[in-house]
């Protein structure tokens, strides 16, 4: 007996306006705020899976050279980088952070009753989507957007996969493919073969 075909569902990702979007969401100066758009902008940046980002630690940024140190699937540790931007941005939030209540506490992100969890998570994404006008937003759609704008910049598939932690090619093909058509469509754009003729 035959398994039933289940046809693959890519995830949707989130275009260069929405994402935008949620960064004009997390405007302002008050601890939510700093803390909201450096989470964000870890996620856009990296992609990390939601339980790397909620397992880091204060102690697993390295501000010296502009990582951060994951622990991922399979006790997995690996350096993730991140760019200006983001930097700036955690060491604004990690300067609110230090007058916070929960400030003591090793996890890197805490909210009103300390440690922010899976469920906290989500109730931040949902709320800062809202704000932007999106329908909704997820923490895995990140991973999926960063596969998708790595490979559209023409970056490569064995670097995406060092910096996320995958141990097969399967994988990349499995994350991009929601875009794979509009990456294929704009790579003939460039290449513009029947136009050299």
């Amino acid at each position: 007996m035959k398994p039933p075909h289940v046809p693959e569902q890519p995830v949707a990702v989130l275009s260069d306006d929405q994402l935008r979007a949620l960064l004009t969401a997390c405007k302002g100066n008050e601890f939510t705020e700093r803390r909201d758009i450096a989470l964000i902008r870890l996620l856009i940046d990296t992609g990390i899976r939601s339980s790397e980002l909620l397992g880091l630690a204060v102690t697993d940024l390295d501000f010296e050279h502009d990582v951060a140190l994951v622990l991922g699937k399979g006790g997995r540790g690996r350096a993730v980088p991140f760019g200006n931007r983001t930097g700036e941005a955690l060491r604004r939030y990690l300067r609110l952070r230090a007058r916070h209540p929960h400030h003591d506490a090793a996890v890197l992100w805490i909210g009103t009753r300390g440690p922010l969890g899976p469920a906290g998570l989500r109730q931040l994404l949902n709320r800062r989507a809202a704000s932007a006008g999106i329908r909704h937003v997820h923490p895995h759609q990140f991973l999926h957007t960063m596969a998708h704008r790595w490979l559209a910049d023409g970056q490569q598939e064995q670097d995406r996969m060092r910096l996320v932690g995958w141990r097969s090619r399967q994988m990349v093909g499995r994350y991009v493919a929601s875009a794979a058509d509009q990456r294929a469509h704009d790579a003939h754009r460039r290449a513009g073969l029947g136009d050299r003729l």
